[in-house]
């Protein structure tokens, strides 16, 4: 009778640990993600990249659209990281090189990445990167790559990207990959 009341006790004991065991652990992900968002999915105004060469690491920050109307029209898809200027450790943007040179919002597709002057006969954007810690902008040498809009609707412009680029003098580089943004369009 004393062995059935401990092998009770044990199951009961070890049954209560697993459930407060469980119960522990199912709420982990949502203090970490309380929107319960995959990895890799950018909310409203958001964009995340992952960068190789030169820089390292998992980019996140946020994305706005800027228009600027001039003698050349500059549409930008902005984005960087901290709330000021002195918290930035990078930027990137994202220049529209259209031939119609307006202000509109691009049309789902996928465009190239590369520098203005292999731009001048077809739609897309010119990129630059610029580690704000160091300086250093990349996209002024080599450049190529492609930006996907993949959404412009519910005023949000959506897209993804990849891309790789030098420095100015050609000695570093940088590839950007598992890029997404989503900016409101005003």
């Amino acid at each position: 009778m004393r062995k059935s009341f401990l092998k009770k006790a044990m199951t009961s004991t070890c049954v209560l640990a697993l459930t407060l065991f469980t119960l522990s652990c199912s709420n982990d992900d949502d203090n970490n993600n309380p929107n319960n968002t995959p990895p890799n999915t950018t909310q409203n105004n958001q964009m995340a990249f992952d960068i190789a060469g030169d820089v390292t690491g998992s980019k996140t920050g946020s994305s706005s659209i800027v228009t600027v109307e001039n003698a050349n029209n500059t549409y930008m898809i902005s984005n960087h990281d901290g709330a000021s200027f002195d918290t930035q450790t990078f930027s990137l943007v994202f220049y529209k090189a259209f031939s119609d040179n307006t202000l509109a919002n691009p049309s789902p597709g996928t465009y190239p990445i590369a520098n203005v002057g292999h731009l001048i006969d077809q739609d897309g954007f010119w990129a630059v990167y610029t580690d704000t810690q160091t300086g250093e902008d990349y996209g002024s040498g080599n450049l190529s790559g492609t930006l996907t809009i993949t959404s412009n609707t519910n005023n949000q412009l959506k897209g993804t990207f990849e891309f790789s680029a030098e420095n100015l003098s050609g000695t570093k580089t940088i590839t950007v990959t598992n890029g997404t943004f989503s900016a409101a369009i005003d």
